[in-house]
């Protein structure tokens, strides 16, 4: 028997078998960790040896695909018990997110696009929602800290993965700071003074520094207990 026929004869069994959810999930996100617009149901069922109708038992369309994939991405966001601090509270939830995303670099565009990616987003909202009410922030204020603190994430990952993939085999950091090296000191006194800084712009420590300050706000406008 040639291999294009075993191989064909195992697709079939493949098909006849029962596929999970999980697996489906699983094998997606393999695919998608190649880049995003790589993610078809074709590329799926080929990762699992399976036939595409097999995906099409669970998935009606590859936008109900996804919006499974960022529900089961979501749900891994680490919520902790509340503490007596509630602003270290809400660092911890805006750290715990940024830790996600960074793990699952391909589910930040369609996080963008697909406005109802499962329970799990509202799961999380909840939880912010909550940290915030102990501070005593509601209403339209808490969905715009929450959302500060959603799109300071996204804009902040964005940001630094279009730096770290523009140029291959270069590292981005030499690169700039050759760059600022060349700039005349007359004009830019101010952006030489903390070149080693913008060199390395988007580092942890300066995401810490970005949501500290963001928290000091949120503390000074909640209001007194």
């Amino acid at each position: 028997m040639s291999e294009e026929n075993s191989q064909h004869l195992r697709r079939q069994r493949r098909e006849r078998s029962s596929v999970s959810t999980d697996e489906i999930l699983q094998a997606s996100e393999v695919v998608a960790r190649g880049g995003f617009d790589a993610l078809t149901m074709r590329a799926v069922a080929t990762q699992m040896g399976a036939s595409p109708m097999a995906l099409y038992r669970y998935f009606a369309t590859k936008d109900e695909l996804v919006d499974a994939m960022l529900d089961r991405v979501l749900g891994r966001i680490e919520l902790k018990d509340a503490t007596d601090d509630w602003l270290a509270d809400l660092a911890g939830f805006a750290t715990a997110h940024r830790a996600v995303l960074a793990d699952h670099p391909w589910a930040i565009v369609p996080l963008f696009t697909h406005s109802n990616p499962g329970i799990n987003a509202t799961i999380i909202g909840e939880a912010a929602l909550g940290i915030l009410e102990r501070g005593r922030v509601a209403g339209g204020e808490a969905v715009a800290i929450f959302c500060g603190i959603l799109a300071l994430n996204y804009g902040w990952f964005a940001f630094t993965a279009a730096r770290d993939t523009t140029r291959m085999n270069v590292e981005p950091e030499a690169v700039l700071a050759t760059a600022l090296s060349m700039l005349p000191a007359d004009h830019f006194p101010l952006t030489l003074s903390v070149a080693d800084q913008l060199s390395n712009y988007g580092s942890d420590a300066h995401y810490a520094f970005a949501l500290q300050a963001l928290i000091d706000g949120v503390g000074a406008t909640a209001q007194p207990k």
